[in-house]
């Protein structure tokens, strides 16, 4: 859980670096932020769902799991991205 938190920490931290409405034109970083942003719903609402599973009695079958693994995989790599890319375009 740790990771998680870390990341969405690190992701909290890019997105408020950036304006929320700003008219140039979305930049790298705003791009990548978006993906990294979108990953991190895709994986909450992966994993909010198989908890609830789990809450009333079911039990995740390999399948599910595995695909919160790879939400989780894709999760990481994009806000990693994301991290590159807005560190890159501020120096």
């Amino acid at each position: 859980m740790r990771p998680f938190a870390a990341g969405a920490v690190a992701l909290l931290a890019f997105s408020l670096a950036v304006p929320a409405a700003h008219a140039s034109p979305r930049t790298d970083c705003d791009k990548a932020l978006a993906v990294a942003q979108q990953a991190e719903r895709y994986y909450d609402g992966l994993k909010a769902d198989l908890l609830r599973s789990m809450a009333s009695g079911g039990h995740p079958g390999t399948a599910q799991r595995q695909a919160l693994q790879k939400a989780e995989s894709v999760r990481n790599s994009t806000s990693t991205e994301a991290e590159r890319v807005c560190a890159a375009g501020a120096s």
